[in-house]
Protein backbone atom coordinates (compact mmCIF):
# COMPACT_ATOMS: atom_id res chain seq x y z
CA UNK A 1 0.00 0.00 0.00
CA UNK A 2 1.74 3.21 -1.38
CA UNK A 3 0.84 6.37 -0.49
CA UNK A 4 1.07 9.69 -2.59
CA UNK A 5 2.11 12.67 -1.14
CA UNK A 6 -1.64 13.97 -1.38
CA UNK A 7 -2.99 11.41 0.84
CA UNK A 8 -0.34 12.19 3.98
CA UNK A 9 -1.14 15.44 4.13
CA UNK A 10 -4.68 14.68 4.80
CA UNK A 11 -4.11 11.21 6.74
CA UNK A 12 -1.54 12.59 9.07
CA UNK A 13 -3.91 15.38 10.69
CA UNK A 14 -6.62 12.88 10.84
CA UNK A 15 -4.48 10.70 12.94
CA UNK A 16 -4.73 13.13 16.07
CA UNK A 17 -8.59 12.52 15.74
CA UNK A 18 -8.72 9.46 15.15
CA UNK A 19 -6.07 8.58 18.59
CA UNK A 20 -8.03 10.80 20.62
CA UNK A 21 -11.21 8.96 19.85
CA UNK A 22 -9.62 5.94 20.24
CA UNK A 23 -8.77 6.51 23.74
CA UNK A 24 -12.20 8.21 24.78
CA UNK A 25 -13.57 4.55 23.75
CA UNK A 26 -10.83 2.80 25.32
CA UNK A 27 -11.49 5.32 29.18
CA UNK A 28 -15.56 4.83 28.14
CA UNK A 29 -16.25 1.46 30.11
CA UNK A 30 -13.50 2.71 33.03
CA UNK A 31 -15.57 5.94 33.52
CA UNK A 32 -18.29 3.97 33.57
CA UNK A 33 -17.36 2.07 36.08
CA UNK A 34 -15.66 4.62 38.21
CA UNK A 35 -19.69 6.35 38.11
CA UNK A 36 -21.30 3.12 38.99
CA UNK A 37 -18.65 2.98 41.76
CA UNK A 38 -19.50 6.41 43.20
CA UNK A 39 -23.76 5.34 42.45
CA UNK A 40 -22.93 2.72 44.39
CA UNK A 41 -21.16 4.26 47.55
CA UNK A 42 -23.71 7.43 47.76
CA UNK A 43 -26.69 5.03 47.87
CA UNK A 44 -24.95 2.67 50.40
CA UNK A 45 -24.12 6.08 52.70
CA UNK A 46 -27.54 7.23 52.63
CA UNK A 47 -29.19 3.88 53.38
CA UNK A 48 -26.93 3.53 56.45
CA UNK A 49 -27.51 7.50 57.40
CA UNK A 50 -31.70 6.01 57.30
CA UNK A 51 -30.63 2.94 59.30
CA UNK A 52 -28.56 5.20 62.32
CA UNK A 53 -31.78 7.16 62.45
CA UNK A 54 -34.18 4.83 62.55
CA UNK A 55 -32.58 2.92 65.38
CA UNK A 56 -31.89 6.09 67.44
CA UNK A 57 -35.57 6.72 67.00
CA UNK A 58 -36.96 3.07 67.58
CA UNK A 59 -34.32 3.84 70.83
CA UNK A 60 -35.90 7.10 71.32
CA UNK A 61 -39.80 5.78 71.47
CA UNK A 62 -38.33 2.84 73.57
CA UNK A 63 -37.20 4.75 76.04
CA UNK A 64 -40.28 7.24 76.03
CA UNK A 65 -42.94 4.26 76.12
CA UNK A 66 -40.97 3.39 79.40
CA UNK A 67 -41.13 6.79 80.84
CA UNK A 68 -44.58 6.96 80.18
CA UNK A 69 -45.81 3.62 82.08
CA UNK A 70 -43.35 4.39 85.15
CA UNK A 71 -45.62 7.60 85.29
CA UNK A 72 -48.87 6.32 84.72
CA UNK A 73 -48.42 3.45 86.91
CA UNK A 74 -46.91 6.13 89.65
CA UNK A 75 -50.14 8.77 89.02
CA UNK A 76 -53.01 5.84 88.92
CA UNK A 77 -53.81 4.32 91.97
CA UNK A 78 -55.98 1.15 92.58
CA UNK A 79 -59.58 2.09 93.26
CA UNK A 80 -60.07 -0.99 96.22
CA UNK A 81 -56.86 -0.42 97.72
CA UNK A 82 -56.03 1.80 100.07
CA UNK A 83 -52.74 3.41 100.89
CA UNK A 84 -52.45 3.03 104.43
CA UNK A 85 -51.87 -0.48 105.91
CA UNK A 86 -53.84 -2.06 109.15
CA UNK A 87 -52.34 -3.41 111.65
CA UNK A 88 -54.56 -3.76 114.51
CA UNK A 89 -56.08 -7.03 113.51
Amino acid sequence: MSLKLIELQVAIPRTVDVSKASLDLMNRGLLQQQQTTEEIRKKDKNESKRVNQKEATDAGLFQSNQQQEKTSSRSQSHPYKGKKIDYTG
